[in-house]
C-alpha cells in the first residue's frame, strides 16, 4: 500500500480512562509502508519434478511466514510448504538420496519431509525435547543429518534412507552450556560439538557406541563463548579456540594441525543450467553449462520484510528507526512521505535497539556485540559519515545495550545486558564530542542495566536492573531494583525497589516535573529522585511486554508519558500520576515503539510494518 493510505479496518476510538474520564477521541491508523526488504534469495540444492521440471529450494525464515520455499526454474514460479505449525525457529535442510527435502525445524524440533513430486509434507517426529533453537548442521559419512540444539545441548540425528529418528541425548553436563553451536562430522563417523557460550567446551560423540567426551584442555575452557569445527579435506575434523587451531581427536586435541574445509558438491544444476541466487530484482540468475552464457528468469518472489525493532527519534522532519535482522536504518520524510532503507550503518548486525538524535549526529545502539555507533546523514549537500565507537563484546563482556539518554553533564549514557551465559551488566558513558567510551561493570553485582534516564536536579543518572544476564545465565539474585547514580563521584548513590517481587525493570522516562515514570511487569510506578521515594503505584492496561514500551520524552502542553501495553496505547498524566487508554488497536500487539511527536502523532512499527496513528480531525 502506498504510504499515508487509510486503513477503514485501523479506525478506532478512545475507551473509557483508568482513572479518570476524558472526552472520547477517534484516531486514524495508516499504514506508511514497510522500510526493509530483504530482497535477495539463494538457494540450498536443486530437485527435479516427474514432469521434468526443476525446482530450486531454500528455507524461508520470513517475519510473514516459516516455510520451505521452491522456484521452478523454468517459470519462476513459487512452491511454499508452510511450517508455521511446528513453530518458529531455523531451518535445516538437506537433499535426500530419494531426490526429496528433509528439514529440522519447528519448536520443538520436528524432522520434516517433503516429497517433492506429491508436494506432501511429512512430519517425521520429535527426536529431542525442549530443542528451540539451532545454527548448524552436519552430514556423516552413512549420509545421516545431525543437528545440535539449544537449551540443553541436544544432538539429534535423521537417517534419510530410511526415515528414522534419534535423540542422542544431551551433550554437555553442566549446567551453564545450553548452545551447542558448530557441528562436524569426520569420515570414522564421530560428531565434534561445539558447546558454549558460557565457555568453551568441545565434545566428541561416537555415533556407533554412544561415549562421548569433553576434548578441549582446562586453559581453553576457559575461554567465553564456543568452538569453531569443520571437516578438513582429509575427512578428520578441525577446530578452533580463541587464537588456537588444532585436530580434533576423540580423546583429546592436538595444537598446530590444521587443514582447510572440505567443500562438499552442492547440487545446484538444473539440467543444462547452474542455478544461482535471486536478486534484488526478484529475477533468478541461470548459467548455461556449456556456455557459461548468464540468463535471468524473473521469479515471483517479493522479498523478505524484516521486522521493525526500534522507532526512536526525530532529526529534521524524519522519523528514524532501526529493524532486526538485518539491522538496517531507516527513515519516514514526514514532509514527502518517502520511506527509505539507508542499509547498515551499525556495528550490530541484528537489532538496532536505539537511536538517538544530538546536534553532532545520530548515536545507534545494536545486537549483536553491543556495538555503539554514530552516525551523521547529513544534509542536501553533505555526504554522510559513520563511525564505529565500541564493540563491548570484545571489550567488556556486553552484549545487548538498550536505550540511550543524555546525562546533565552532556554525556550519553546507556545500560548493557552482558554476553552469553553471564551475569553482570554495565552502565556505559559515551562522550558525543571526542566518541571516548567509559564503562562500569557490574554495578549492581550480578544484575544488568536496562534503562536510564536523567536527573538534572541532583546531577545524577535514574538505572533500572534486570536479575537476568546473557541467555543462559543462571540468576543469583531474587530482585531487580532502581538506582541512581552519581556522575561526578561515578558510583551508585541511591538504590530502591519500587514494585517489591519485579525481578526485572523496565523503560523509564523523566518527565518535566523531575518525576522520572517507570514500567514493572503490568504496573508503572513514579519515582521523586530529589526525594529519592516512591510517590505512586498503578496497573498498566495490559502487559508492558513491547520494547521499549514508553516513549522517552514528555509530550505536549501537559507533558504526557505515552507508551504500549498489550493492545492499548496509554499516556501518563504528570499531574495526578494517574494513566489513561488513549487507544486500544490490534496493531499494537508486539509493537515497537512508540515515538510521539509534539502534536500528539504515534509513529511504530507493527511487525515488518511502520505505522502512524494520529487524532482525527473533529468532526463539524
Amino acid at each position: 500500500m502506498k504510504a499515508g493510505m487509510l486503513i477503514g479496518a485501523f479506525l478506532t476510538a478512545a475507551v473509557a480512562l483508568v482513572a479518570r474520564p476524558v472526552a472520547a477521541q477517534r484516531y486514524e491508523f495508516e499504514v506508511l509502508g514497510k522500510p526493509v526488504v530483504s530482497r535477495g534469495l539463494s538457494f540450498r540444492f536443486v530437485t527435479q519434478d516427474p514432469d521434468g521440471h526443476y525446482v530450486a529450494w531454500t528455507g524461508y525464515e520470513g517475519t510473514d511466514r516459516q516455510a520451505l520455499l521452491g522456484v521452478r526454474t523454468d517459470n519462476g514460479e513459487l512452491i511454499w510448504a508452510d511450517l508455521a505449525d511446528f513453530g518458529r525457529s531455523h531451518i535445516r535442510m538437506i537433499k535426500a538420496p530419494d531426490g526429496d527435502v528433509c528439514m529440522y525445524s519447528g519448536n520443538p524440533g520436528h524432522f520434516l519431509k517433503y516429497d517433492v513430486s506429491k508436494r506432501e509434507l511429512i512430519d517425521l517426529g520429535v527426536p529431542a525435547k525442549p530443542a528451540s533453537y539451532w545454527l548448524d548442521s552436519a552430514v556423516g559419512p552413512d549420509g545421516k543429518f545431525y543437528v545440535g540444539s539449544y537449551p540443553k545441548t541436544h544432538l539429534v540425528c535423521l537417517d534419510p534412507k530410511t526415515g528414522k529418528i534419534e535423540g542422542l541425548g544431551r551433550i554437555a553436563t553442566d549446567e551453564r552450556e545450553w548452545y551447542i553451536i558448530r557441528t562436524a562430522v569426520s569420515d570414522d563417523n564421530v560428531a565434534y560439538c561445539g558447546v558454549g557460550l558460557h565457555h568453551v567446551e568441545l565434545w566428541a560423540y561416537d555415533t556407533k557406541t554412544g561415549s562421548k567426551r569433553q576434548i578441549l584442555p582446562e586453559e581453553l575452557t576457559k575461554l567465553q563463548g564456543s568452538p569453531d569445527v569443520w571437516t578438513g579435506t582429509d575427512g578428520k575434523v578441525y577446530g578452533r579456540a580463541g587464537d588456537t587451531e588444532f585436530l580434533c581427536t576423540p580423546d583429546g586435541i592436538r595444537v598446530g594441525e590444521t587443514k582447510s574445509a572440505r567443500r562438499l558438491p552442492r547440487d545446484m544444476t538444473a539440467g543444462d543450467k547452474i542455478v544461482g541466487s535471486i536478486n534484488a530484482e526478484g529475477k533468478l540468475e541461470l548459467t548455461d553449462v556449456n556456455t557459461r552464457e548468464v540468463m535471468r528468469l524473473q521469479t515471483d518472489y517479493e522479498g523478505d520484510p524484516a521486522h521493525i525493532y526500534s522507532v526512536s527519534c526525530e532529526r529534521d522532519g524524519k522519523i528514524w528507526g532501526g529493524s532486526g535482522k538485518p539491522a538496517s536504518t531507516f527513515y519516514y520524510d514526514t514532509k514527502t512521505g518517502e520511506l527509505v532503507n539507508v542499509g547498515r550503518v551499525s556495528g550490530g548486525r541484528i537489532q538496532i535497539y536505539d537511536t538517538i538524535s544530538l546536534p553532532q549526529g545520530l548515536f545507534l545502539s545494536s545486537y549483536t556485540g553491543a556495538s555503539l555507533d554514530f552516525y551523521d546523514p547529513g544534509g542536501p549537500a553533505h555526504k554522510s559519515t559513520k563511525r564505529h565507537l565500541a564493540t563491548l563484546s570484545k571489550t567488556h563482556m556486553q552484549e545487548r545495550p538498550y536505550q540511550w539518554a543524555l546525562g546533565p553533564d552532556g554525556m550519553l549514557y546507556i545500560g548493557t545486558r552482558p554476553v552469553k551465559g553471564h551475569l553482570g551488566g554495565a552502565l556505559v558513558r559515551v562522550n558525543p564530542d571526542d566518541f571516548s567510551v567509559t564503562v562500569w561493570r557490574n554495578v549492581i553485582p550480578n544484575q544488568s542495566v536496562l534503562y536510564v534516564a536523567p536527573v538534572p536536579d541532583t546531577h545524577e543518572m535514574f538505572c533500572t536492573s534486570s536479575i537476568s544476564g546473557g541467555s543462559s545465565a543462571i540468576a543469583t539474585e531474587k530482585e531487580g531494583c532502581v538506582f541512581l547514580w552519581d556522575i561526578k563521584r561515578e558510583e551508585v548513590s541511591f538504590r530502591a525497589e519500587p514494585v517489591p517481587g519485579t525481578t526485572s525493570y523496565g523503560m523509564v522516562a523523566r518527565g518535566r516535573t523531575g518525576i522520572i515514570y517507570g514500567l514493572a511487569g503490568d504496573k508503572y510506578y513514579a519515582f521523586d529522585p530529589k526525594a529519592r521515594t516512591v510517590v505512586f503505584v498503578g496497573d498498566l492496561p495490559g502487559q508492558a511486554r513491547q520494547f521499549p514500551g514508553l516513549c522517552r520524552e514528555p509530550i505536549g502542553p501537559k507533558g504526557l508519558i505515552y507508551g504500549f501495553a498489550s493492545d492499548a496505547l496509554f499516556a501518563i498524566d504528570p499531574a495526578d500520576h494517574s494513566l489513561n487508554v488513549v487507544a486500544r488497536h490490534e496493531s499494537f500487539e508486539g509493537a515497537r515503539g512508540p515515538y510521539v511527536t509534539q502534536d500528539g502523532v504515534v509513529y511504530y512499527g507493527s511487525g515488518p510494518i511502520l505505522m502512524r496513528c494520529r487524532p482525527a480531525p473533529s468532526r463539524t
